[in-house]
């Protein structure tokens, strides 16, 4: 079975909002997030995405979540940090 591993960044700013990004193919917003490049970290994969989709720097706080789950047919797996 297929399998995709990927990190997604909850950041929020000194007014306590949080950081939202609009998808490409939609009118969605989502939080910054993508895929972890190989030999990559799920905390060095989130602070690349936010950088790439945003242009902030970010550090990590804390690990909040990972989910599982199946999409398709494709084992999702997911690191949410802060």
């Amino acid at each position: 079975m297929k399998s995709w591993l990927g990190s997604a960044g909850i950041c929020f700013n000194e007014k306590n909002e949080l950081l939202m990004v609009k998808c490409q193919e939609s009118e969605e917003w989502a939080v910054p997030s993508g895929g972890i490049e190989e030999g990559e970290s799920p905390e060095e994969c989130c602070i690349r995405e936010v950088k790439e989709e945003t242009g902030y720097d970010v550090s990590i706080l804390e690990q909040l979540l990972v989910k599982e789950t199946s999409i398709t047919g494709i084992e999702v797996k997911t690191y949410y940090f802060e």
